[in-house]
């Protein structure tokens, strides 16, 4: 395999599970150095070293960031948690945006030029510009009792594909961010930009799919479920130097499902 990594640094949230371990095991096997945030220890061929953070805890996020390299070619913001009766709407807000932004901003600095950020996005953000205004009300808080104060003031709720459901507003929150980092982002040199997918075969799967509704689900299942090397390929390839003038863009991996979306919004005939 192509040693296409062989000499750089990376930071990836998520690793112990999922489509977080799929990708540092993956770079690992491409010669790279990674670096595993999570809350348990990865699988040893996922990492070279391993720091535990929680990404729901600005705290834990702080020390964390303190004990990054102090140099790294890429972060991967792939940790993240799907909606469910064990998570409060604040604490899925947090992990899937708020923690995310926190720890980016603290490990920024840290990324050599022509370094790399990757933000794991999902389908279910696809409307992001349709619900702009609402979303730049919630890229204010920087606290946890703002964030559940604003979520309490719009009826933010767990499950469902509304603009105010949990799961989706967090990752339209992602896009938004991401697309704006083009100006945002105080270092010169660096990048972000996010993959989007959609069903995937991993330990939440199930979450999503009973939060999202039948119809929902039923449209994953005919699209099809992915594994999570199939996302990993693409994420590998984002933070690669051939896709170094992909720059604050959302990248649709989900085997199709935002091109049927799109197909059916302008009128035209899918899946007959």
């Amino acid at each position: 395999m192509s040693k296409q990594f062989e000499n750089k640094r990376f930071i990836v949230t998520g690793a112990a599970s999922g489509i977080g371990a799929a990708t540092a095991s993956l770079l690992k096997q491409r010669g790279a150095y990674v670096v595993a945030f999570d809350r348990r220890e990865p699988d040893p061929s996922a990492a070279d070293e391993f720091i535990q953070f929680d990404q729901g805890d600005f705290a834990s996020i702080d020390a964390a960031a303190r004990q990054a390299p102090d140099t790294i070619d890429g972060l991967l913001n792939i940790a993240g948690i799907p909606p469910n009766a064990d998570c409060s709407v604040t604490q899925l807000l947090m992990v899937n945006f708020y923690g995310i932004r926190a720890l980016t901003e603290q490990l920024v600095e840290k990324l050599n030029t022509g370094g790399a950020i990757l933000n794991m996005s999902s389908h279910a953000g696809n409307v992001w510009r349709e619900n702009v205004d609402l979303l730049k009300q919630f890229l204010g808080p920087r606290t946890k009792d703002e964030i559940d104060a604003l979520a309490r003031r719009e009826g933010v709720v767990m499950d469902g594909l509304d603009a105010v459901s949990a799961y989706p507003l967090s990752k339209q929150l992602l896009n938004l961010w991401t697309v704006q980092s083009l100006t945002a982002m105080e270092k010169p040199g660096v990048r972000m930009n996010a993959v989007a997918s959609a069903g995937v075969q991993t330990e939440i799967l199930g979450d999503f799919l009973t939060s999202f509704g039948e119809q929902s689900a039923a449209r994953i299942q005919s699209i099809g479920i992915a594994s999570p090397s199939d996302i990993a390929s693409a994420i590998a390839f984002m933070i690669s130097d051939q896709s170094a003038w992909i720059k604050s863009a959302i990248i649709p991996v989900d085997g199709g499902a935002s091109a049927m979306a799109a197909a059916k919004k302008f009128g035209f005939t899918v899946g007959e």
